[in-house]
């Protein structure tokens, strides 16, 4: 079922706030759920809201679509893509929701009526918000529970006439409850036999009256016959001033006392009801009517309470039209000084609609900003719709169609008319010129803005008609523009789908006729700028006996027939192409790293161009395969010329990289080699023991499964190698070479990988361990107490230096693990030490708490060894 705009109109965005949950109203979607209808509708209705975000008052409803499409999109894409599982559960859970929901307001409406079948206006609407479900679907329920709409009757507050003031007195003296038991009775104690209307009853007439006090005269003189005589007096006097409306108002005040004193004791709607029908002798649907404005009071006015809401939802003309049934002179003076406000606020909305109105055809845009003006005062300002729909746009110009290769090829300026989102229609028409938008072949433009479009599927042959009409989209229903039209013309489309096989001294070529071409001219210009006429097929022609390298130039022209007998040529189209003689196969291939890419080198074969391809394994076919390019598989390696070869990234994992020569649709395979693998990390080399080197790196996963390890010492020639995989890696945690005590050490390792029985060394890492030197020390201790001395005098068994030596006395029994645990006594710069080179640090004992003495040296190759601690140990107070 397509988009039904007005419809969506009218049940969404009419509807206004809180915006419906159902997806299915959202997005009006069809009944039968499919994917593909599903996506149409959703992109129509998206669209829909684009559109219609230009009028001010569907901007805020349109706001919480767009906020709520964002949970409902993983449906649709579900949906788009086939899977309408989605989009069914939540249809479902939403009609689970719904349907208890609906017993919630059901609930909650009868419990709001109070068992009076009477519900207000304002009331219904509160119930309704409250569910998130629009009013018209609370209205729907009332008649199944038994309640109608209705507004409360305003009962006196006051008493409405001097004169009966002291009536409830007279009343209670009499034991009468009301006026009605004084109408009808003529003794204290009297009842009316009837029971009393109060609401749409007729007047009480002064006949009546002067009957009543007749019978009341006859009593003796006493209190009640006293009563009786100011009772009537009263009712004359209320009579002769306000006539029967007023009598009305004195009967209404009388029955709402005692019911005002109740509901104020906490009586429930219920109770009241029971005795306005029981002790008051009330009618029942008076009672209900009663009993319901009597509980509304409570609640404040409710009038007021509705046309505050109705103002505060700009809906201005349905507030006045509420106030409207009421007279005048029953509104509460805060009711009148609303409604006074909301009028006048109508009434500037009304000026700007007539102000619309009369605007000539040329000032529309004014027009339609003067409409969304009075909108935005009073959204619901009558006449808008009426006076928006009659505007008219401006139509677009500068029309012109130029047949050309792809299609016909259409451009125009835009409207000058801006308001209202002007979106474009093209028409299209054969033969004659289109005489209205509904007439001719609608053409799908980019977008609804697009000042021009390629007419892809234009008939050929026939004189064709094109227009464009203006309507304004944020209004439907608007008067469109007169066409713009141009024509006619004819397109005479040329060949299409033209392929292209350049072969050994020959050219194929392959291509799709018009179906009413008559037949097909080539003309071939050759190097020396020759044309010469080739023999063409419906389908294609052969061009032989050319010259392999030479590029041949080519026009393909279709012939018509018209219908005058006439022959028409196409402008045609022109390619290239260039003979091959058959590619020859790359003999060697060889690849290496240059600076973090990979160069693949080979001597260029004569003919073609080189291919590289990415392979898993060994390739499966042997060098001088000739295959199709058809064959071939996949796209080739990302490869950029480089001098002597290709140059390209390395590839994540071990690649046989495949050498082929391609020449048009032929190709010929050649020499393969693997590309080299990722690098290696950074090498970590720590000694271990005495004679021993373990070697740490960093191996990643694709960076082959071997490495290969070569070390020597500074001053060898001969080195040594060792091949390593990953499990004796792991399990050796490190790579563990044998290495004299003490000596420096290069490592280099390399990356290995063997695919196909080829071996493939990636880019060496390397690391270097200097030589090692051990320093030994001694203390010695000299002088008195109080002038005590020590020195340190340090040992090494070969020629090292020491950039500097520290004599340090620790701050406290703490061992010193740095010089800055402690204080510095001594210190020596560029120290050389060797056999028979020892050198000595001393420095004066002071007295202090007990501790120890520790000397650290600081230079590469070299470790300083401590003596037996016990050495080191210095007691409390020595050193005086």
């Amino acid at each position: 079922m397509p988009f039904d705009e007005q419809r969506y109109r009218r049940e969404v965005l009419d509807a206004g706030l809180p915006v419906t949950d159902d997806v299915r109203t959202r997005y009006q979607l069809p009944r039968r759920l499919d994917g593909p209808a599903v996506t149409e509708t959703v992109a129509a209705v998206r669209a829909c809201w684009r559109r219609s975000r230009a009028r001010l008052k569907y901007r805020p409803v349109i706001e919480e679509l767009e906020a709520g499409h964002l949970i409902h999109r993983p449906l649709f894409d579900a949906a788009a893509g086939g899977d309408l599982g989605p989009l069914r559960a939540a249809v479902a859970e939403h009609d689970r929701q719904a349907e208890s929901g609906q017993a919630a307001l059901r609930a909650t409406l009868q419990e709001a009526a109070g068992g009076l079948g009477l519900i207000a206006e304002v009331t219904a609407s509160e119930a309704a918000a409250a569910h998130r479900v629009s009013v018209a679907q609370a209205r729907e329920l009332l008649p199944g529970l038994g309640l109608r709409i209705a507004e409360p009757d305003l009962l006196p507050r006051d008493v409405p006439h001097p004169a009966c003031a002291r009536s409830a007195r007279h009343l209670e003296v009499l034991r009468l409850r009301h006026l009605d038991d004084f109408l009808a009775a003529g003794t204290p104690g009297g009842r009316t036999p009837r029971p009393v209307r109060l609401f749409d009853a007729p007047p009480v007439a002064a006949a009546a009256l002067e009957e009543a006090a007749r019978r009341w005269s006859r009593l003796p003189h006493s209190a009640a016959h006293t009563a009786a005589q100011a009772l009537a007096a009263a009712v004359r006097r209320v009579l002769a001033d306000q006539g029967a409306e007023g009598l009305a108002q004195v009967r209404l005040y009388e029955v709402a006392v005692p019911l005002r004193e109740r509901l104020a004791a906490r009586a429930t709607p219920a109770t009241l009801l029971a005795h306005a029908t029981g002790q008051l002798s009330v009618a029942e649907p008076d009672a209900r009517r009663l009993v319901f404005a009597v509980l509304h009071e409570e609640a404040g006015n409710p009038l007021e309470g509705r046309l505050r809401r109705l103002t505060a939802d700009g809906r201005l003309a349905e507030a006045a039209a509420v106030a409207d049934r009421l007279p005048a002179d029953a509104l509460p003076e805060e009711v009148r000084t609303l409604l006074a406000h909301v009028r006048g606020k109508l009434a500037e909305a009304r000026a700007l609609v007539e102000r619309a109105r009369g605007l000539p055809a040329r000032d529309a845009d004014l027009a339609w900003e003067l409409l969304e003006q009075a909108e935005s005062v009073a959204r619901d300002v009558p006449g808008a719709d009426a006076v928006r729909r009659a505007l008219t746009v401006r139509p677009v110009s500068g029309l012109t169609a130029t047949p050309g290769v792809a299609g016909v090829a259409l451009a125009w300026r835009p409207s000058p008319s801006t308001a209202g989102e002007p979106e474009y229609v093209l028409l299209r028409t054969e033969r004659h010129p289109p005489r209205d938008p509904a007439d001719g072949t609608g053409l799908p433009l980019p977008s609804p803005r697009a000042t021009s479009f390629v007419d892809r599927s234009a008939p050929a042959c026939v004189p064709l008609y094109y227009a464009v009409a203006v309507h304004r989209a944020a209004e439907p229903g608007s008067v469109p523009s007169p066409l713009a039209l141009c024509g006619p013309v004819t397109y005479w489309p040329d060949v299409s789908g033209v392929e292209v096989r350049p072969e050994d001294r020959v050219i194929t070529a392959a291509w799709t006729r018009p179906v009413q071409a008559r037949s097909v001219e080539v003309v071939r210009a050759g190097p020396d700028g020759e044309d010469v006429r080739v023999a063409a097929r419906p389908d294609g022609f052969t061009d032989g006996g050319l010259t392999n390298g030479t590029t041949y130039r080519y026009r393909i022209r279709v012939v018509y027939h018209t219908d005058d007998g006439r022959l028409v040529r196409t402008g045609g189209v022109s390619l290239t192409a260039t003979p091959l003689g058959p590619p020859e196969p790359v003999t060697g291939l060889e690849i290496r790293r240059v600076d973090g890419d990979l160069l693949a080198s080979f001597d260029p074969p004569p003919g073609g161009e080189v291919h590289l391809y990415g392979f898993g394994d060994v390739p499966p076919w042997p060098p001088g395969t000739r295959l199709r390019t058809a064959e071939l598989p996949g796209r080739p390696i990302a490869a950029r010329h480089a001098p002597r070869g290709l140059r390209f990234p390395p590839p994540d994992r071990p690649t046989v990289v495949l050498a082929v020569t391609v020449a048009g649709e032929r190709a010929v395979t050649g020499a393969h080699a693997v590309a080299a693998v990722r690098p290696l990390g950074t090498l970590t080399l720590t000694r271990h023991g005495g004679t021993g080197v373990t070697v740490v790196l960093d191996w990643p996963p694709d960076a082959g499964d071997e490495v290969e390890v070569t070390w020597r010492s500074p001053g060898e020639q001969d080195e040594r190698r060792r091949t390593v995989g990953r499990a004796a890696y792991r399990h050796e945690a490190g790579v563990r070479l044998p290495v004299a005590d003490g000596a420096g050490v290069e490592v280099e390792v390399r990356p290995v990988a063997v695919l196909g029985g080829l071996r493939a060394y990636g880019p060496p890492s390397t690391a270097a361990l200097p030589a090692r030197t051990d320093v030994g020390y001694r203390l010695q201790r000299h002088g008195l107490p109080g002038r005590r001395t020590v020195t340190a005098v340090f040992t090494a068994p070969a020629p090292v230096r020491a950039e500097r030596l520290l004599l340090v006395r620790s701050h406290g029994p703490v061992w010193p693990l740095e010089p800055a645990d402690g204080d510095l006594l001594a210190d020596l710069a560029e120290a050389e030490l060797g056999p028979g080179r020892d050198v000595r640090l001393s420095a004066r004992l002071p007295r202090g708490p007990g501790g120890w003495l520790r000397c650290f040296a600081v230079g590469e190759g070299l470790v300083l060894r401590d003596p037996p601690h016990y050495t080191l140990k210095i007691g409390r107070g020595q050193g005086t």
